[in-house]
């Protein structure tokens, strides 16, 4: 049995394989066209003929088969592969979730691999960080406000690179654009070893920024239960997944929000625009 690499994504395979199945499926229906169309081309010949039956065109005609008959069966072809390929089409729309939702995952995980490239900024540097961040949002937002500009159908290393360039984060992308070859930086990828620390380097991001938000909460009675609370979750089996995932933010999000940590209200907003996270 094949083994199954470490980097395998399920959606993104059977999204290729639903696209492989349209296309076989288009050609099968171009085929049956172009038989229907000759059987019906016969079919009338042999109409015309009947008009003005010969001997020799009548014995001709009991031993040759049926073109109408022919043309039936071709025409029923052409239907049901036609039908086939609506049914795959209509899977394919409904695991995208149209291009909207697909269009909103694509900005999604380009955001989050530059967030990770900014990330370390945001302990030695926080001027910088939230000013990286404000460029980054009002870049993304006249990137994909274009709905004409088709930016979801590239890959998002591409669009990434692009993004960086203007951001200033050149070196830092060159220094981690191997952990997204594979396309989707949502996903740890690598060898064994490598996974193990991408995890590793998450979890730490995320405990980090968790615990600064409990450290801003307002009321300081509240953040040593908060911290225990965060213990007890880290331990819990689905941070694994929620790890691979989510972005660190949106991991963060969801676990200010398992400890009932209000982001709009309990969060200290002192420090600048970058404490308070995107809870969407």
């Amino acid at each position: 049995m094949k083994e199954i690499p470490a980097d395998f994504n399920p959606q993104a395979y059977g999204r290729g394989c639903t696209l492989q199945q349209c296309e076989m499926l288009t050609r099968l229906a171009e085929i049956g066209m172009q038989l229907a169309e000759t059987a019906g081309a016969r079919a009338l010949a042999a109409q015309a003929a009947e008009a003005q039956p010969t001997a020799g065109a009548q014995s001709a005609e009991a031993q040759a088969p049926d073109p109408g008959l022919a043309f039936a069966r071709y025409a029923h072809l052409v239907r049901q592969t036609l039908a086939q390929r609506a049914r795959a089409v209509k899977d394919l729309c409904a695991r995208d979730g149209g291009r909207e939702a697909r269009r909103a995952r694509h900005r999604e995980e380009v955001e989050d691999v530059i967030i990770r490239l900014i990330g370390d900024d945001r302990g030695t540097d926080r001027a910088r960080f939230s000013d990286l961040r404000m460029q980054l949002d009002e870049a993304l937002v006249e990137l994909y406000g274009d709905q004409d500009d088709p930016v979801e159908d590239r890959t998002v290393p591409s669009v990434v690179a692009g993004l960086v360039c203007g951001l200033g984060l050149v070196r830092q992308w060159r220094r981690r654009q191997p952990r997204y070859e594979n396309g989707r930086p949502g996903l740890p990828a690598g060898t064994p070893a490598e996974i193990r620390a991408e995890r590793a380097r998450r979890r730490t991001a995320v405990v980090a920024m968790t615990e600064q938000c409990i450290a801003e909460v307002g009321d300081p009675a509240r953040i040593a239960d908060l911290k225990a609370g965060l213990a007890i979750r880290l331990q819990e089996p689905d941070i694994d997944t929620l790890l691979d995932t989510a972005s660190t933010e949106k991991a963060t999000v969801r676990l200010c929000r398992s400890l009932a940590i209000d982001l709009d209200s309990d969060i200290c907003l002192e420090n600048g625009p970058e404490a308070l996270l995107d809870s969407s």
